[in-house]
């Protein structure tokens, strides 16, 4: 189990079955990071900063143990931190190529190259918090508008369009969006 850490600039791994703690990364100094959110990939985890451009990665061996963590500084509109908060959730695209992030401040989300950090635009006026990359279609908690929206992303990852707004007042400000069973 993988867990973001907030305001200590930490990351926690945890044995899912006994809950024990595995391993501690700090990413960044208490106070000068938010570790906000995470997201497994095939080769590991990846972890957002809400106040640094950037993402902390962490190997998972094909025994699953964790390795040691690098971070990766993100270039192009993504790597904006003039707000208070900005990189929040994270997604994956299955072969794990290509990352999708939240930005809070920007109200956007962007596609962030893995390997370089590069990012570029994949749709805007989205107050995206939790996101999920899910059968090709991308859900997002908008906690703001007390909302979960269904987009479907281009192939390409260029673009995307609203497929379904979904709101409720037992929602309550949405902050994630998981997948259990066949049920969000």
């Amino acid at each position: 189990l993988f867990v973001a850490g907030g305001f200590s600039g930490e990351g926690h791994v945890y044995d899912a079955i006994t809950g024990a703690a595995v391993a501690t990364y700090q990413f960044g100094k208490p106070g000068m990071s938010i570790i906000n959110d995470v997201v497994i990939t095939q080769d590991g985890a990846w972890f957002t900063d809400s106040v640094q451009p950037k993402l902390y990665f962490v190997p998972i061996s094909p025994t699953g143990i964790p390795g040691d963590f690098s971070a990766l500084t993100l270039t192009g509109p993504a790597a904006d931190t003039t707000g208070d908060f900005n990189l929040n959730g994270i997604a994956a695209t299955p072969d794990g190529r290509t990352l999708i992030v939240a930005h809070s401040t920007a109200e956007a989300l962007y596609t962030v190259d893995p390997l370089t950090g590069a990012s570029e635009l994949l749709v805007g006026d989205v107050g995206a918090d939790g996101i999920l990359y899910e059968a090709g279609r991308l859900w997002v908690a908008e906690p703001f508008l007390n909302q979960l929206t269904r987009l479907r992303p281009n192939p390409d990852l260029t673009g995307a369009v609203v497929e379904e707004v979904i709101t409720s007042d037992l929602f309550q400000t949405p902050s994630t969006v998981a997948v259990h069973g066949n049920q969000l």
